[in-house]
């Protein structure tokens, strides 16, 4: 078996979810978003996207915000199986970037749980929220929320949808490599 690239040289897998709730062993994703680019986050070799009929409640607040109702997820939903083969065949040898890790990957990290499947890329994780904490620490925006960091950024932005938030977060990522850059030389 071929050596794993070295982080530097995986490709990039932005997702986002909308769920059912805040708690993954309670709620459900509802729908899924990646879109895979490649090391610099510059090029697009992929996107998806789906809803995601849930077999668990939703909670009405989770339904106002992401605009969730049955009927609609029950003539243009997949089952999460499907997804998550999609997804998961898509992240291979890719790092994992989401704006709040730990909420994306608690609910990624569930369904392959339950369904005995493992994370095909690099181990490591990269979370919007902490690149742009300096921004926060240095008084420029007053808190770490995507819809901030777009509107800081003039990133257009459809919000609490999981492909306009995994797009939002792959262009928040693009925008920070180009603060970050001159710091370093060049981030890409």
């Amino acid at each position: 078996m071929p050596p794993r690239p070295a982080m530097k040289d995986c490709n990039l897998f932005f997702f986002d979810c909308e769920t059912g709730g805040l708690n993954p062993t309670a709620c459900d994703m509802v729908e899924v978003a990646c879109i895979v680019t490649d090391p610099t986050g510059q090029t697009v070799l992929n996107e998806y996207y789906a809803k995601v009929i849930p077999k668990k409640p939703v909670d009405s607040v989770a339904a106002r915000i992401n605009g969730y109702t049955t009927e609609k997820w029950a003539a243009e939903g997949i089952n999460l199986d499907t997804a998550m083969v999609k997804m998961l065949g898509l992240a291979r040898e890719s790092v994992f970037v989401s704006h709040n890790v730990p909420f994306d990957w608690s609910f990624f990290d569930m369904a392959m749980a339950q369904r005995a499947q493992r994370w095909p890329g690099d181990y490591h994780k990269i979370d919007t929220v902490a690149l742009a904490t300096p921004l926060l620490k240095a008084g420029h925006i007053p808190n770490l929320k995507l819809v901030t960091l777009t509107e800081h950024f003039g990133i257009e932005h459809e919000a609490h949808r999981a492909m306009g938030d995994a797009k939002a977060c792959r262009d928040v990522y693009l925008k920070l490599m180009e603060l970050y850059g001159p710091l370093f030389g060049t981030v890409h």
